[in-house]
């Protein structure tokens, strides 16, 4: 062990291909910040529902972004429908580092029962519920959302 090479590996060591990242407002394919994810070399995985337990508000920042949270138990709360984006360990530190309040990463629940890292907010974060619409991009359709 002290011999100066280098020290044995007792266990494999196997490191993700790529880590799942869900979505859903600015980061949307075709939003105005979904370079951010694509220039760190992020492939489009498809669209998915979270179970109906989140709501989503429309924060007022620039450029327009929701604020996806849970409810709480008893609470009513609403399916809503985001990307999935694949991208490396690396590319997915290097976007959490530059993240910004009030935005958070987190577990979210999905309506086929699992559970994947996606965008979340600040609880404490107020804003105009758009949660009725299913998803950030009805809600621009329906001019619920400003876009700056």
């Amino acid at each position: 062990l002290f011999d100066g090479g280098p020290p044995p590996v007792t266990w494999p060591l196997a490191v993700a291909e790529h880590v799942e990242l869900v979505v859903f407002g600015a980061h949307l394919r075709g939003g105005p910040l979904v370079h951010q994810l694509t220039d760190r070399g992020a492939r489009f995985g498809g669209e998915i529902t979270t179970a109906p337990r989140y709501r989503m508000t429309a924060l007022s920042t620039t450029p327009a972004k929701p604020g996806v949270v849970r409810v709480p138990d008893g609470s009513d709360g609403f399916a809503l429908t985001g990307h999935r984006w694949l991208l490396s360990p690396a590319a997915l530190g290097r976007f959490l580092a530059e993240l910004p309040a009030p935005m958070q990463l987190g577990k979210v629940e999905f309506a086929d029962g699992s559970w994947r890292t996606a965008f979340g907010c600040d609880g404490s974060v107020q804003g105009a519920d758009i949660s009725g619409y299913g998803s950030w991009t009805n809600a621009i359709a329906a001019g619920a959302v400003r876009q700056t």
